[in-house]
């Protein structure tokens, strides 16, 4: 518990990620259920053998843009408390989308749209929030890199499965 709320505050942009304890644990158990929540938000658009092979990939992904990150920074050994900042992030801003999404896919009411929209928004702005503590640069282009962020992993992960 003690984790969870060290790191859930960086939604609300606070914190720096490399500062943040590390936990092998945590990091797996994030990882799970990231893997889990995109496997049910793809599972929503696709059936369930690609959706499960796109979670893998957009997981993959999303690790690999990460070590990708630290590599530049020459901070290799922050991956964990990094990776999991993107995780719980992720995780945290997907769970909330995941009522939205049922209400989108069932009523296409116009106000989900908003909604999701919103939520899409915050996950940029909090990536860009990471991606700028971590690196030390400019919102700017701690924006431009999360655009290519959810460019690389949700984009690549689907053009992964369109190839495959």
């Amino acid at each position: 518990m003690e984790l969870i709320k060290a790191y859930v505050p960086l939604c609300w942009f606070r914190h720096c990620p490399l500062e943040l304890p590390r936990s092998v644990g945590f990091f797996q158990k994030n990882l799970y259920y990231y893997l889990l929540i995109e496997l049910f938000i793809l599972a929503n658009i696709t059936d369930p053998l690609d959706a499960l092979i796109e979670a893998i990939l957009e997981t993959g992904l999303t690790l690999l843009f990460v070590e990708i990150l630290l590599y530049f920074k020459n901070a290799s050994a922050g991956f964990i408390s990094a990776a999991t900042s993107f995780l719980v992030c992720e995780n945290i801003i997907a769970t909330a989308g995941l009522p939205v999404i049922v209400w989108l896919t069932t009523t296409d009411d116009l106000l989900s749209y908003y909604i999701l929209f919103g939520l899409m928004a915050w996950g940029v702005a909090v990536i860009a929030y990471l991606i700028m503590r971590i690196l030390l640069i400019s919102p700017v282009w701690a924006f431009v890199l999360s655009v290519v962020y959810f460019s690389v992993t949700h984009g690549g992960a689907f053009l992964l499965m369109v190839l495959i």
